[in-house]
């Protein structure tokens, strides 16, 4: 399938049905409204197949790799669409590399019909503890946890860490939403209080597999805060056109010129930390280039995002303009999945061993 499918129109076509279903003016009443996810466009995403790209055909999936998870979220991030993929894609790689006959069977083709809506747990944080035929524990701070229905969770069970699945519906799951400045995705905590363990719903991990997993994280979140600095950008230029001050349109002023054409060439440079991550074949050179891309690319996002609001003047402050809206959103790209700090030391381990 993956073969059958030519990666620039599958760009394309994510790029036209969100700027037809998600144009800039409905994520600017989605902010404000602080709605969560919209299970009409949800509906969309799924018919669609998008939840399906990364997960394996023999599972009801169209079986794509890196390139087309950069490209999804990519045009997710341009949008700033509350549409929580990165989940699914992390839970059909943990799936597809480590899960039981079983457990792929069960969860990757509900992870492609859109059944299944996933908040993944990062490798860095506590694991709760499993220990009998009942689980207690709690998950903080748990990305788009308030409107998933199924939850992969960092654990630890018989000295081997690994990811527990639980689903919204089992015996002893709270879900208490948190808020966050970003109204384009969800955080909650989701406590376990002597949930039935059930032996199916574990998955070991391993140092090789957590690597997978990170890099296949700092791709989707590069290439999401890629999407919505372009997109920032790109809006804040069109806005600088028509905007005038003292008697001229502000987008003639020379010092306004040099900040966003800095801005377009350090653009023009994450997207090739991002190629390059893609296109990485090697395990080691693989993660070097994710972790680089990622906490490269989302701290540059964010600083463009910042001066977009700058650029806009006085209404770049306000509800009524997008560009807090793409600011909020690399604020939350930056910490997600490691800090730049923590990427930075993880970066420095890697190439020490290299």
């Amino acid at each position: 399938m993956s073969e059958e499918i030519e990666l620039h129109v599958l760009a394309e076509s994510f790029a036209e049905m969100l700027g037809s279903e998600w144009p800039r003016e409905k994520a600017l009443a989605h902010a404000r409204g602080a709605q969560g996810l919209e299970s009409a466009f949800w509906d969309q995403v799924v018919a669609l197949g998008w939840t399906a790209l990364t997960v394996p055909e023999n599972h009801g999936g169209l079986g794509m790799g890196s390139e087309a998870l950069a490209a999804l979220h990519g045009a997710l991030g341009s949008a700033a669409a509350p549409s929580p993929l990165l989940g699914t894609a992390l839970a059909a790689e943990l799936l597809a590399r480590a899960g039981s006959d079983a457990q792929q069977s069960e969860w990757l083709a509900r992870l492609a019909d859109g059944s299944c809506r996933v908040a993944f747990a990062p490798i860095e944080v506590p694991a709760i503890l499993v220990d009998g035929e009942m689980v207690s524990g709690v998950a903080e701070d748990l990305v788009d946890a308030a409107t998933a229905n199924t939850f992969f969770l960092r654990a630890e069970r018989g000295g081997a860490r690994g990811w527990l699945i639980v689903e919204q519906r089992d015996a002893g799951v709270a879900v208490v939403p948190i808020p966050i400045a970003d109204t384009t995705r969800t955080m909650a905590k989701v406590t376990l209080a002597d949930t039935p363990l059930r032996s199916d719903r574990f998955v070991a991990s391993s140092p090789q597999l957590d690597d997978a997993i990170l890099r296949c994280a700092c791709i989707a979140i590069a290439a999401d805060a890629l999407g919505g600095g372009e997109a920032a950008l790109s809006g804040t230029i069109e806005y600088m056109k028509i905007r005038e001050q003292f008697g001229r349109r502000i987008g003639s002023f020379q010092a306004l010129k040099h900040r966003v054409a800095d801005h377009q060439a350090a653009l023009v440079g994450a997207r090739a930390l991002i190629d390059l991550a893609v296109a990485a074949s090697a395990d080691d050179e693989a993660l070097i280039a994710a972790v680089s891309a990622k906490q490269h690319v989302t701290r540059v996002v964010a600083e463009i995002a910042r001066d977009c609001v700058q650029l806009h003047g006085g209404v770049g402050f306000t509800a009524e303009y997008f560009p807090h809206v793409y600011l909020k959103r690399a604020k939350l790209n930056e910490a997600l999945f490691g800090t730049r700090v923590q990427l930075l030391d993880r970066l420095a381990d890697l190439l020490v061993a290299a």
